[in-house]
This record gives C-alpha cells, sequence and structure tokens, in this order.
C-alpha cells in the first residue's frame, strides 16, 4: 500500500504539476462484498478533495458493475469527485473504464482523470487547435483506415482525400481534429502538412476511443434479394458471429454507406418487421466498403458498433475479438 500511495503521489504531481496527498482511510457503511472489493481513500490534489477508490481485486473487477456499486459508494459525499486507483489493469477493462467516463490512474502507466484537466500521455504542440468531443465521420474515419494499417508513412490530406473519398477541404479539419486531440503528429513540408501516427496501434485505439462512436447512423429492413450480392458487407452479429463462437442470427445484417442505400432506396421496399427472407440494413455515416476484409467490417468499426450492447455474450466476443485484432 505504501509504495502505491508514494507512486500515485510522484506520479499526479509530475502530470498536474501540484501538490498531492494520500490521506486517511475513508469509512463507509458499505455491504461486505463490496469492502472485499475496494479500499476508499481521501486524497487531494491541488486545494480539491476526491475520493480514492482503490481496487482490490483486479481480476473481477467489471466497469459496468463498478457504475452501480458507485451509487452506494458516494452516496451523499462531501467529495469533488472519485477517482480509481490500481496496480494494473487489462487493456480492455482501461478501454471499457474510458468509455463509461470512469476516471482512474495507474501510477507510473496511465492516467484517464479528465476532472484534473490531463489527459493520458499529453502531447505538447507550437500551435493548440481548438479540442472537439466527437471526431465528425469524416475524422473518424481517417483514424479507423490509420488503425487498419492504411497510414504507414506521413501523409498529406490531399493524398487522404484520395484513397478515402472525401474533399480536400473535409480532409484539412480532419487533420486539425486529429491534432487537437492529440492523437496525431502534424509537421510541415514546405506548404503542405503531413500526418503520421507514431504510435502502435494498440495505443492509438485506446486513446482514439472516446473521440470515436458507432458508424451506424441508421437500421432499416429489406428482402435481401433485393440487395445486390456484391454489397451484402456483413456487419452487426453476423459478422462477430463469423469472428467468434457466436451463433449467428437468423436475420443476416449489412452495411451500406450513404452512396450504395441511394443508389437502391428508390428501387426497394422498407420492411417495418422481421419476416422470411428480410435482412437489416445498417446505414453508416461512412464508407464501410472502405475497410471491408473477407466481406465483413472492419473489427475497429464492428466494435464501434456493438459497444453499447448490454449483452455479456456480445462483450465476450468483442474482447476476444479485439485481442486477437491487437
Amino acid at each position: 500500500m505504501e509504495n502505491l500511495a508514494h507512486r500515485f503521489i510522484e506520479y499526479i504531481t509530475k502530470l498536474a504539476g501540484m501538490p498531492v496527498t494520500w490521506g486517511k482511510a475513508v469509512s463507509r457503511p458499505l455491504p461486505h462484498y463490496l469492502n472485499q472489493q475496494y479500499a476508499l481513500r481521501k486524497l487531494t490534489v491541488g486545494k480539491r478533495a476526491f475520493l480514492g477508490i482503490m481496487i482490490k481485486d483486479i481480476e473481477n473487477f467489471r466497469p459496468a458493475a463498478f457504475e452501480k456499486h458507485l451509487r452506494q459508494i458516494m452516496a451523499n459525499d462531501a467529495f469533488d469527485d472519485f477517482c480509481l486507483i490500481a496496480q494494473e489493469l487489462p487493456g480492455y477493462t482501461r478501454r471499457r473504464l474510458i468509455e463509461r467516463h470512469i476516471p482512474f490512474v495507474i501510477p507510473g502507466q496511465q492516467l484517464y482523470w479528465p476532472e484534473l484537466g490531463v489527459a493520458a500521455q499529453a502531447r505538447k504542440t507550437a500551435r493548440a487547435p481548438a479540442k472537439t468531443e466527437t471526431f465528425t465521420p469524416a475524422t473518424q474515419a481517417v483514424l479507423i483506415y490509420a488503425l487498419n494499417g492504411g497510414i504507414k508513412t506521413p501523409t498529406t490530406p490531399k493524398e487522404l482525400a484520395g484513397k478515402l473519398g472525401y474533399a480536400g477541404m473535409s480532409m484539412t479539419r480532419a487533420l486539425d481534429e486529429i491534432e487537437g486531440s492529440g492523437l496525431g503528429q502534424i509537421t510541415r513540408e514546405g506548404r503542405e502538412r503531413l500526418l503520421d501516427f507514431p504510435t502502435d496501434g494498440r495505443t492509438l485505439w485506446q486513446e482514439a476511443l472516446p473521440y470515436l462512436r458507432t458508424p451506424v447512423r441508421k437500421i432499416l429492413r429489406i428482402k435481401e434479394d433485393h440487395l445486390p450480392p456484391d454489397q451484402r458487407m456483413k456487419a452487426g452479429e453476423i459478422a462477430l458471429a463469423d469472428l467468434s463462437m457466436l451463433v449467428p442470427p437468423n436475420e443476416p445484417v449489412y452495411a451500406l454507406g450513404r452512396r450504395d442505400w441511394k443508389k437502391l432506396a428508390d428501387r426497394v421496399e422498407q420492411i417495418p418487421v422481421e419476416d422470411t427472407g428480410t435482412c437489416r440494413i445498417e446505414l453508416w455515416r461512412y464508407d464501410p466498403a472502405l475497410f471491408v476484409k473477407n466481406n465483413r467490417v472492419d473489427h475497429f468499426s464492428l466494435y464501434l458498433s456493438l459497444q453499447d450492447e448490454e449483452d455479456e455474450r456480445l462483450e465476450m466476443a468483442l474482447v476476444e475479438m479485439m485481442e486477437k485484432t491487437l
């Protein structure tokens, strides 16, 4: 415990630039199973008081369950906020915490604590573009392109526009958003701006997750035989079933971009309910065909499309898929 306290103080002081205190244990009238799972401490950073929640049983810790536990832990609390603290956490658990906006610190390794105004692995740039909370579809397409190995050397907005089918101005804005988030490295060669991602794919994915959202903007249903075979890009649960032990759904799921759907929309009837021969169509914010592999949507977009489904089977299959991918 003393070692963890020392590492926490040293790490947060360095990142936040404010005095840090590891205070006394905090007592709460909690059920026995919560006391077995967590230890509570008063923390001060600068002039603010936080409740430090240390995870005792890392192996059985689940972010979704923690959100329910938190309501009991923080009931009628006088602290400004809280922060989870752990010696170590699996990569998937860290990503789920970030997605759920749950602050955590792994001293010496990673910090996600928006209340302090610092980000994990902060980067300084000569120019500080305006930050954004959620990337535009064009910017997300650039990130997915990079995560799928499309950007191996520094790339210009013009080159990205040609590869991804966007206007040059959209790619210029995408570079602005990526630079503002600190995810990519922007350099200049004459009048050209060049984008590169010096971090490994696992780190980039983890840091990009808070800015990414589901690519699915709408779901509708049509007769499967009305969808040309060359446009049947597997998506949703049917794609995940290909990559795991999941049983595929009875109704196939396919992804379409805006342009492909526009060509079909006037020629097909939308079906209100599942019926014999129907399939579900996910209309995407960016073109899924850009990253299709083995007639399936890419793993990163597939994860984003299913991450909010509250189904333990899907969660386990997504974990398995991303561990293999990264």
